[in-house]
Protein backbone atom coordinates (compact mmCIF):
# COMPACT_ATOMS: atom_id res chain seq x y z
CA UNK A 1 0.00 0.00 0.00
CA UNK A 2 1.56 3.53 -1.08
CA UNK A 3 2.43 6.13 1.88
CA UNK A 4 2.91 9.52 1.25
CA UNK A 5 2.51 13.26 3.14
CA UNK A 6 -0.61 14.78 3.51
CA UNK A 7 0.40 18.71 2.91
CA UNK A 8 -2.92 19.99 3.72
CA UNK A 9 -6.79 20.41 1.94
CA UNK A 10 -8.17 22.31 -0.34
CA UNK A 11 -11.89 23.88 0.51
CA UNK A 12 -14.29 25.40 -1.40
CA UNK A 13 -18.10 26.23 -0.90
CA UNK A 14 -21.36 27.09 -2.60
CA UNK A 15 -23.37 30.22 -1.58
CA UNK A 16 -27.32 29.69 -3.02
CA UNK A 17 -29.35 32.83 -3.51
CA UNK A 18 -33.02 32.91 -2.97
CA UNK A 19 -34.88 34.03 -6.44
CA UNK A 20 -37.03 37.26 -5.71
CA UNK A 21 -40.43 35.75 -5.16
CA UNK A 22 -38.42 33.37 -1.86
CA UNK A 23 -36.36 36.73 -0.80
CA UNK A 24 -37.53 37.84 2.68
CA UNK A 25 -37.48 41.55 1.56
CA UNK A 26 -38.47 43.03 -1.63
CA UNK A 27 -34.99 44.78 -1.96
CA UNK A 28 -33.81 42.70 -5.32
CA UNK A 29 -31.77 43.64 -8.49
CA UNK A 30 -34.55 44.42 -11.57
CA UNK A 31 -35.25 41.45 -13.84
CA UNK A 32 -33.76 42.53 -16.61
CA UNK A 33 -30.21 42.47 -14.61
CA UNK A 34 -31.13 39.38 -13.14
CA UNK A 35 -32.14 37.16 -15.97
CA UNK A 36 -30.61 38.74 -18.93
CA UNK A 37 -30.61 36.11 -21.88
CA UNK A 38 -27.52 37.80 -23.76
CA UNK A 39 -24.17 36.37 -23.40
CA UNK A 40 -22.50 38.99 -20.76
CA UNK A 41 -19.33 38.42 -19.50
CA UNK A 42 -17.09 39.57 -16.40
CA UNK A 43 -13.44 39.43 -17.06
CA UNK A 44 -14.02 36.85 -19.32
CA UNK A 45 -15.97 34.77 -16.91
CA UNK A 46 -19.39 34.13 -17.86
CA UNK A 47 -22.35 35.13 -15.79
CA UNK A 48 -25.02 32.51 -14.03
CA UNK A 49 -28.06 32.35 -15.71
CA UNK A 50 -31.67 31.30 -14.48
CA UNK A 51 -34.54 30.17 -16.62
CA UNK A 52 -36.82 31.27 -13.76
CA UNK A 53 -36.37 34.37 -11.93
CA UNK A 54 -37.43 32.90 -8.79
CA UNK A 55 -35.15 29.72 -8.89
CA UNK A 56 -32.53 30.24 -6.65
CA UNK A 57 -28.68 30.99 -8.20
CA UNK A 58 -25.94 28.82 -7.00
CA UNK A 59 -22.66 30.56 -6.88
CA UNK A 60 -19.91 27.70 -6.73
CA UNK A 61 -16.03 27.77 -6.00
CA UNK A 62 -15.71 23.93 -6.45
CA UNK A 63 -13.01 22.78 -9.00
CA UNK A 64 -15.60 21.53 -11.97
CA UNK A 65 -17.55 25.28 -12.13
CA UNK A 66 -16.40 27.82 -13.90
CA UNK A 67 -14.20 30.43 -12.12
CA UNK A 68 -15.90 33.21 -10.49
CA UNK A 69 -13.79 36.05 -8.34
CA UNK A 70 -14.09 33.92 -5.27
CA UNK A 71 -11.08 31.20 -5.24
CA UNK A 72 -10.57 28.07 -3.62
CA UNK A 73 -8.89 28.12 -0.20
CA UNK A 74 -5.63 26.02 -0.01
CA UNK A 75 -4.70 25.45 3.75
CA UNK A 76 -0.75 23.95 4.43
CA UNK A 77 -0.20 22.23 7.45
CA UNK A 78 3.03 22.56 9.34
CA UNK A 79 4.15 19.22 9.48
CA UNK A 80 2.67 16.97 7.24
CA UNK A 81 0.94 14.04 8.03
CA UNK A 82 1.95 10.48 6.82
CA UNK A 83 -1.30 8.81 5.03
CA UNK A 84 -1.85 5.45 3.28
CA UNK A 85 -3.52 5.14 0.47
CA UNK A 86 -7.49 5.36 0.90
CA UNK A 87 -6.87 6.24 4.91
CA UNK A 88 -9.97 8.60 6.47
CA UNK A 89 -9.09 11.58 7.94
CA UNK A 90 -10.68 12.82 10.55
CA UNK A 91 -10.74 16.03 12.65
CA UNK A 92 -12.36 19.32 12.25
CA UNK A 93 -11.00 22.73 11.28
CA UNK A 94 -12.03 26.03 13.03
CA UNK A 95 -12.05 29.73 11.40
CA UNK A 96 -12.55 32.60 12.73
CA UNK A 97 -11.88 36.32 11.58
CA UNK A 98 -8.58 37.93 12.09
CA UNK A 99 -8.79 41.21 14.61
CA UNK A 100 -6.56 43.11 12.56
CA UNK A 101 -8.26 42.62 9.18
CA UNK A 102 -11.78 41.47 8.82
CA UNK A 103 -10.98 40.20 5.53
CA UNK A 104 -8.74 37.24 6.54
CA UNK A 105 -9.48 34.40 8.32
CA UNK A 106 -7.54 32.00 11.05
CA UNK A 107 -7.77 28.73 10.86
CA UNK A 108 -7.22 26.19 13.43
CA UNK A 109 -6.71 22.47 12.23
CA UNK A 110 -7.07 19.49 13.90
CA UNK A 111 -6.67 16.00 13.58
CA UNK A 112 -7.70 12.53 15.40
CA UNK A 113 -5.02 9.82 14.39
Amino acid sequence: MMRAPLHGFTFWFDVEFDGPANSPTNNHAPSSLIGSSNKNSMDGIQKKKRANLNDALVLSTAPEDPPTHWQQTLVYFYNPIEVEQDQIIEGSLTLSQSKENRQIYEYSPSTRE
